[in-house]
């Protein structure tokens, strides 16, 4: 699995840190949005949405960390068994690596 360049397009949206972009779900199809700290311009956060404007992947540059256990960036995948509380689990590749750089 893996995306070029979005062809809808990349949206920036800004907003404080230690919030993410969980709340926007759904999109132009084929698009990504990118989140960044309003205060310091700093990417927080990349989503990828899919044909159906539904979101297919994250990539998280910073968040809360508080504990130790988050490796800079990660990437999360999306499943929609669920349409009311989709899961966003932590990728791990095939050789144990945080990001897929399929997706850009």
């Amino acid at each position: 699995m893996g995306m070029a360049k979005p062809s809808g397009g990349v949206k920036k949206v800004y907003g404080p840190y230690g919030r993410n972009i969980k709340e926007i779900i759904n999109e132009t199809p084929n698009s990504r949005i990118d989140y960044y700290d309003e205060k310091t311009g700093k990417l927080l956060q990349q989503r990828w949405f899919d044909a159906d404007g539904k979101a297919v992947w994250d990539r998280d540059w910073d968040h809360n960390n508080s504990n130790n256990t988050h490796i800079f960036p990660h990437d999360h995948y999306w499943i929609w068994d669920n349409p009311v509380h989709p899961e966003r689990p932590e990728y791990k590749g095939p050789n144990g690596e945080n990001t897929n750089l399929s997706y850009c």
